[in-house]
């Protein structure tokens, strides 16, 4: 229900069988190399939101010609050159923004890059010094948006990157290295964060015929002449699938997702393992994933590697006995808002309590009651939150259209998959 002041969540469980949308990262990789291809290309799948629209948006202002289909993209190889300088807005997607400054660098125009205050303040600076190393012709601001880049055929075939703060500059120069003169070597400084995005990149690219090579060093990518994707299909989210699955597992139902499973390329699959650890029933397999409830215990994990999850699955600690410990959270300041700052501010609204430890995110069971809860105009901050509202009556969420950024139809799921409580019917009994 939508109020004036945002969207009130119901109590209630959720209970059902659900098809998330596809996934965003890799709606991402696949359109960035369906552009690079020239070649006729089908994404079947696609997923379709802000997010994903703006890689789209700035492919077309750069002169690759596709089409919108029902449930596909198709890049049809045709490449028209502007024929002045051309402005490209990417809004909050840091993946945009990250993904196509790299491939800008490829192209023999001037382009101007530059997204909303927040992403103005997000991190730049170590895609950017990459991108000088190769002899771009790059004017910055200060390391960040807006950015002026004069494109054309980079040179050199070895740069370091600092991915210390986000894997996503890696991800933008492997995809864009196949095409670089020699192929490209790439030797991270510093400890890669969210490395399963990398690995998420590298297999899109064997998918596609490219192979990467890993050693103790870093990563090779050979060039290659051609690129002949063909069809690729986009399986569906586990970031967004997530939600439903912890929604199920603190408010005594079951969801079975029918689009995600074991099989996925995915580094967030790891919320079966951590579900599993928390004391959920999980039974997986390649297509698919039921999760139901069970009494919920805290969970001391590594999350480094699946920093999406971080919000929900805090919210999971709020409805599991003891203090729950999620590990090497640091970088999660840089996202769309400072998901940090923005869980502990709500998880205080709630009455709980949550803080920083070192590296970690230490989360406390129990909370008192609902409340108002500030998404930060952040999509993951609003899923996360609104699961708090199966538990406790009067949570409302501000800003709840801020989910368009990655998952358009969240709240028409939700309410989908809700059952109310009944007259006399009980939620959990562990205590709140």
């Amino acid at each position: 229900m939508t109020t004036i002041n945002g969207r009130s969540i119901p109590p209630g469980r959720l209970e059902g069988n659900i098809r998330v949308p596809s996934s965003k990262s890799i709606t991402h990789r696949a359109a960035i190399l369906a552009a690079l291809s020239r070649r006729p290309t089908r994404i079947a799948h696609p997923l379709e939101c802000e997010d994903t629209l703006y890689t789209l948006k700035a492919l077309e202002t750069l002169g690759y010609e596709f089409e919108r289909r029902r449930d596909a993209w198709v890049f049809t190889g045709k490449y028209q050159r502007p024929s002045a300088p051309v402005h490209i807005f990417v809004g909050n997607s840091g993946t945009t923004a990250r993904l196509i400054t790299a491939f800008a660098a490829l192209q023999p125009i001037e382009s101007t890059i530059d997204g909303t205050p927040r992403m103005r303040r997000r991190p730049m600076s170590p895609l950017i010094r990459a991108l000088k190393t190769l002899h771009i012709s790059l004017d910055d601001t200060n390391g960040s948006l807006p950015l002026r880049i004069r494109g054309g055929r980079p040179k050199g075939n070895i740069v370091e990157v600092d991915a210390t703060t986000s894997s996503q500059y890696l991800s933008a120069l492997m995809l864009i290295a196949p095409f670089l003169p020699g192929g490209l070597t790439l030797v991270p400084t510093g400890k890669v964060v969210s490395r399963a995005y990398v690995r998420l990149t590298m297999e899109l690219l064997h998918r596609v015929g490219i192979e990467v090579y890993e050693n103790s060093q870093g990563y090779r990518i050979q060039e290659v002449s051609t690129l002949n994707m063909g069809t690729l299909d986009v399986e569906g989210d586990v970031s967004s699938a997530s939600y439903f699955l912890i929604g199920a597992a603190i408010s005594g139902g079951w969801v079975q997702i029918l689009n995600v499973g074991t099989s996925s390329i995915q580094g967030d699959r790891e919320i079966f393992s951590i579900l599993a650890a928390a004391g959920a029933q999980v039974e997986a397999d390649g297509n698919n994933v039921r999760v139901a409830a069970n009494p919920l215990r805290a969970i001391d994990w590594d999350m480094e590697e699946c920093p999406d999850l971080v919000p929900g699955v805090a919210i999971m600690a709020l409805f599991s006995r003891g203090r729950s410990r999620l590990r090497k959270v640091q970088h999660l300041r840089f996202k769309e808002s400072d998901r940090i700052e923005a869980i502990i501010q709500n998880v205080r609204r709630l009455g709980g309590r949550a803080l920083v430890e070192g590296d970690d995110l230490l989360v406390h069971s129990g909370v008192r009651s609902g409340a108002s809860i500030h998404s930060f105009n952040d999509h993951r901050i609003a899923m996360s939150f609104a699961l708090a509202g199966l538990r406790l009556p009067g949570v409302v969420i501000e800003q709840p259209e801020c989910v368009a950024k990655s998952y358009p139809g969240f709240w028409q799921d939700l309410i989908r998959l809700h059952r109310p409580v009944s007259e006399g019917e009980h939620l959990p009994k562990e205590k709140i």
